[in-house]
């Protein structure tokens, strides 16, 4: 892995076994950065994207194996990007390459943070991934697109991939922030945001998963960590991840995130809408496992 600028968190402060154990996952699948770069554009077109996938022909098989799995209702007939776009739309098409590319790292089991062992940690990247960027995408004081924000979403716990491995407690012990520090010298989101900018992904995505804990010291990645923070919030309530079957049923009221609402020039009436779409979406969460 080729290093870049490090963040300006106390980085120092991590061991150095931490450190190798860093150097020694594999970088993010840069047509995640290409893609973000191109979403950025003023101007693109599906074209555009099929050029970037055709650098890499494993991703585009197995992004041609769900487009015919049966989930978009032409199961067996689509046999190209273009005619993929056209089936699933381009945002599902981006949303796909990001969960994809990311679930070689995200879909392990973790021993000491009490998400289900069946995927359960991949399960709830893939929610928080779904309910962020649903606020991203109605929060008008957001700076995050809605694709940013699921980016995040999917791997805003990733340090906890590498802090599991160093924590020598029992399985039954709950993981706090001060734990994790004890154990690698780092918390999670700080640790996350040293792993992502060593992909050279935006800043915009690694401010607002170092701060989705502490949103109000988050300075220019406030409000992008905010919507992270709400999105992680509502998934956290439903307990994704933890818990299986899923159990969307509980109701969150919006007066429970009056403060986080107003940060992001979210009305109170709108708050209906929105937990009506992530519920949606994560209804059909199941299917986004991406099999082999």
């Amino acid at each position: 892995m080729t290093a870049t600028a490090a963040p300006k968190q106390s980085w120092r402060t991590i061991r150095l076994d931490v450190l190798a154990r860093i150097e020694e996952m594999p970088s993010l699948n840069r047509v995640v950065t290409e893609f973000l770069a191109l979403a950025g554009r003023d101007v693109y077109s599906a074209r555009d994207f099929e050029t970037v996938l055709s650098k890499d022909q494993a991703l585009v098989a197995r992004l041609l194996k769900l487009a015919n799995s049966g989930m978009f209702g032409r199961a067996g007939s689509v046999r190209s990007i273009p005619e993929a776009v056209v089936l699933i739309g381009l945002e599902n098409l981006k949303k796909i390459v990001y969960a994809v590319s990311a679930s070689g790292h995200m879909r392990k089991s973790l021993v000491h943070y009490g998400y289900n062992p069946e995927e359960g940690f991949w399960m709830h990247g893939l929610g928080v991934a779904q309910a962020a960027s649903v606020v991203a995408e109605a929060a008008p004081k957001c700076p995050l697109r809605g694709e940013e924000a699921y980016v995040a979403g999917l791997l805003h716990d990733i340090g906890k991939l590498v802090i599991d491995e160093f924590l020598d407690v029992t399985p039954e012990t709950i993981i706090n922030l001060e734990l994790e520090s004890e154990a690698v010298g780092l918390q999670h989101a700080e640790l996350a945001e040293f792993i992502l900018h060593q992909w050279n992904l935006p800043d915009a995505i690694t401010g607002a998963v170092l701060h989705h804990h502490d949103h109000a010291n988050g300075g220019d990645h406030a409000n992008g960590a905010a919507a992270l923070y709400l999105g992680e919030r509502i998934c956290a309530r439903w307990r994704v991840g933890r818990v299986v079957p899923l159990d969307l049923s509980e109701d969150i009221p919006a007066d429970d995130y009056a403060p986080v609402l107003e940060l992001l020039g979210i009305a109170p009436s709108a708050w209906g809408r929105i937990i009506w779409d992530i519920r949606q979406r994560l209804v059909s969460l199941e299917g986004a496992y991406l099999g082999e």
